[in-house]
């Protein structure tokens, strides 16, 4: 051991001489020295650079963030005022139109169902077939409540407006012809209720005000709803497709003027013209395989043989386009169709607004295809109509001119 400690006793001069930095490398020590404080002071004149420079690109960062959220903001604020600029600029030369057109429309159907429950009476409704009478007598005049909700609400729209409905309110109906019986009148106002439907979903391009364009959805819900109530009093599929259709204010006005009798002028008042009437002149419900046959004012001098006959039904994008000659309803059609007359090969177009008014000839003549069977009305219909039936279908059948509407009630067991 001595002689260890004797061969380091050479060594002690050079290692007192050395500076601190050998030192620590030959004895393996890390005590701070002058070099490891200049390095400290170095580390710490380094961070505090770097906390100078973070503070200083954070301070940047804010300021990139404020010019961010700056810009964002303003830019938020210029797409907000762009899209109220947009808003405020909106077309709404035509609402005052589709308010009055809608008007004339519910006052048509007010005066409608006020006519008729006049004339037929729970006990009608029941002579007619029908278990509870009363039951669809009260259903009706649900119906047509709200049908003069509907028109008084459209007249306070127009008084918003700083207008009125005064030129449409005027207007007087005669509905002989459909209030022949309750068979007619129940399918009339299946029709009537079907044909609203479409004319608000037409009248809803022509809206500026977004506004007004909800409370147009608002009614037009409710009257597909009475749609599907007429449906099922008719024995019609209470919802035969997944599509309304829609048509043009020109197009409902074309179906609605035959009710038109006087106290107005539609064409004056709304700035409209309708187009060339169209009829279905079946002696009968129409069924598929049927050929259809036309009439009315807008082809009574019209040479039908070069003419194509246009079905729409809804969901379809196009019609199903027939010569005139060969009109028949094709298989798997149920419901609501809408047919037109054409001079032209060229499907018409189910859009309204793609519609091709250049080859239109007359129309819509709206008839309904009842392929299939809603067991569902039969549950409306009394079971004593079946009394000494001895297992045989009973048909109650009304002829109402070239109309018939015919229920057919099964014995019950």
């Amino acid at each position: 051991m001595y002689s260890s400690i004797l061969v380091l006793f050479p060594l002690l001069p050079t290692l007192l001489a050395t500076p601190l930095r050998i030192r620590q490398d030959v004895i393996g020590l890390s005590t701070p020295g002058a070099d490891t404080a200049a390095a400290v002071s170095s580390t710490d004149s380094a961070a505090s650079v770097s906390a100078s420079s973070t503070e200083s690109s954070s301070d940047s960062a804010s300021a990139t963030a404020s010019s961010t959220d700056s810009a964002a903001a303003s830019a938020t604020a210029s797409t907000t005022n762009s899209a109220s600029a947009s808003a405020s600029t909106a077309d709404t030369s035509n609402d005052l139109t589709v308010v009055k057109f809608a008007a004339l429309a519910e006052n048509l159907e007010n005066n409608f169902y006020n006519t008729a429950l006049a004339k037929f009476d729970a006990q009608a409704f029941a002579d007619a077939g029908f278990a509870d009478g009363q039951s669809i007598s009260d259903q009706l005049s649900v119906i047509g409540k709200d049908e003069s909700t509907h028109l008084s609400t459209l007249q306070a729209v127009a008084k918003a407006m700083s207008a009125d409905t005064a030129d449409v309110d005027s207007c007087q109906f005669n509905f002989d012809s459909a209030l022949t019986d309750v068979s007619t009148f129940l399918a009339t106002a299946r029709t009537l209720e079907f044909v609203g439907i479409s004319a608000y979903l037409g009248g809803t391009t022509l809206i500026g005000d977004k506004s007004l364009l909800v409370n147009a959805a608002q009614i037009t819900t409710v009257e597909s709803r009475h749609n599907t109530v007429l449906n099922l009093f008719n024995s019609g599929s209470s919802v035969a497709n997944a599509f309304d259709m829609a048509l043009s204010p020109q197009q409902v006005l074309s179906l609605a003027a035959p009710f038109v009798s006087g106290g107005c002028d539609p064409v004056a008042a709304l700035g409209l013209t309708p187009t060339p009437q169209l009829t279905v002149t079946n002696n009968g419900t129409v069924s598929p395989g049927d050929l259809v046959t036309f009439g009315g004012d807008g082809i009574k001098d019209v040479d039908q043989s070069g003419l194509f006959c246009n079905m729409i039904v809804g969901g379809s994008t196009e019609a199903i386009n027939l010569a005139v000659g060969d009109c028949k309803v094709s298989d798997g059609l149920d419901g609501a169709v809408y047919l037109f007359l054409t001079n032209s090969s060229t499907p018409l177009s189910s859009n309204i607004l793609n519609q091709d008014a250049s080859i239109l000839v007359a129309g819509p003549a709206l008839a309904f295809i009842d392929s299939v069977e809603n067991k569902a009305s039969k549950l409306l219909l009394s079971t004593s109509n079946n009394a000494g039936s001895s297992g045989k279908n009973m048909s109650l059948s009304t002829t109402s001119g070239k109309q018939v509407i015919t229920i057919t009630v099964e014995e019950a067991e």
